[in-house]
């Protein structure tokens, strides 16, 4: 199967960066959710709760991650600023963080209208911000089965797009696998779109549960680290 497509998630919740080649380590891609905005309760933002989240557009330099917040703004914070040690509450599961000082993300309250802070994913964290499993897979072919017209690949929020469909347990690439964790069950989130962080009403989540079981991709362990590339044949097993 062919990669048609690789995305990355610096920001937990935030917009997608697509690239040509990823590296696939312990945590899943390199720069996946490796930052996450966080409530005044410790938990996680998300979609579900923050859509204009996905109106921020993160990028991830080597000493520094910069947002810009629909356009209209930009905060750019140093690496260095992350000094403050903080557990992100992730569905329970409290992660290791350290956390920029909320003064430097007053303006990104105001705009998503919650107080929020930055947090940075420890470097001693044995797992990255990422809701379940570390990688996403989706296929074209799910996409064209699902047959919604104005619904595109980016409203799945996928890392790995193959081109076609079928069914495995195992996909090798030249260097980096993955290997079939469990199906992906499908949230609200699906109905938000990710350009302008509204809501856009019941699909593609009514048709998803009527026709699919809820169910949209494949949450894949990591089976061997690598590269992988857009254009990359994966074997299936």
């Amino acid at each position: 199967m062919r990669v048609g497509a690789l995305y990355v998630y610096p920001v937990k919740a935030c917009r997608a960066v697509a690239l040509d080649v990823a590296a696939l380590g312990p945590l899943g891609l390199e720069h996946d959710r490796r930052f996450a905005f966080m409530g005044e309760d410790g938990v996680a933002l998300t979609q579900r709760d923050q859509p204009l989240l996905a109106t921020v557009c993160p990028s991830v330099e080597a000493d520094a991650v910069r947002l810009s917040f629909g356009g209209l703004f930009e905060i750019a914070l140093a690496v260095s600023d992350f000094t403050q040690a903080a557990k992100l509450d992730v569905w329970s599961k409290p992660i290791p963080a350290r956390a920029a000082p909320e003064a430097l993300l007053a303006a990104a309250s105001d705009y998503l209208g919650a107080r929020a802070r930055l947090v940075m994913l420890d470097p001693a964290a044995e797992r990255s911000f990422a809701d379940s499993r570390l990688v996403l897979v989706t296929t074209t072919g799910m996409l064209s089965r699902l047959g919604i017209p104005g619904i595109g690949m980016e409203r799945f929020r996928p890392n790995v797009v193959l081109k076609g469909n079928g069914e495995w347990r195992e996909l090798r690439g030249s260097e980096a696998a993955l290997q079939y964790a469990k199906p992906c069950g499908r949230c609200e989130v699906t109905t938000i779109d990710q350009t302008s962080g509204a809501r856009r009403g019941p699909e593609p989540l009514r048709t998803l549960t009527e026709r699919f079981a809820g169910e949209f991709g494949i949450y894949c362990r990591v089976a061997r680290a690598g590269r992988l590339r857009r254009g990359e044949i994966l074997q299936a097993s």
